[in-house]
């Protein structure tokens, strides 16, 4: 079932950021570095995998942290981005930031780039 626009404008306007890059063309990372996920990760991925009803093992992701991640085409700084096929990368200053760590959980996981399911809302929070 597709996300409501309600529930898309929703998230657009509680995010002060335009908060995720998912797309390889428009993200660029700025002092990136490879990130040791903190443990409240793994409990975070298994409330997502069962949520969006896809079993999949934790470590098959590669994470990352950037002081900033940035949408080349807007100029806009991002909370989080995926990229296929298993690379998250997190702003350092959000790296537990719940919603934004599970909304890029829930790309891996669906392994998709597309905003519009009702998952991200009811998964991730946003």
């Amino acid at each position: 079932m597709p996300i409501s626009p309600r529930h898309y404008l929703r998230a657009c306007l509680l995010l002060p950021l335009s908060i995720y890059a998912c797309s390889e063309s428009t993200f660029e990372p700025i002092d990136v570095r490879p990130l040791d996920p903190p443990q409240i990760y793994e409990t975070w991925w298994a409330e997502v995998a069962a949520c969006v009803s896809v079993a999949a093992p934790f470590d098959r992701v590669s994470w990352y942290e950037a002081e900033r991640l940035i949408n080349r085409e807007t100029g806009t700084d991002h909370i989080g981005a995926w990229l296929p096929p298993h690379n998250i990368y997190i702003r350092t200053n959000r790296l537990l930031y719940i919603e934004g760590v599970k909304h890029e959980m829930v790309h891996d996981l669906l392994q998709t780039r597309n905003h519009y399911s009702e998952l991200f809302v009811r998964c991730a929070g946003v």
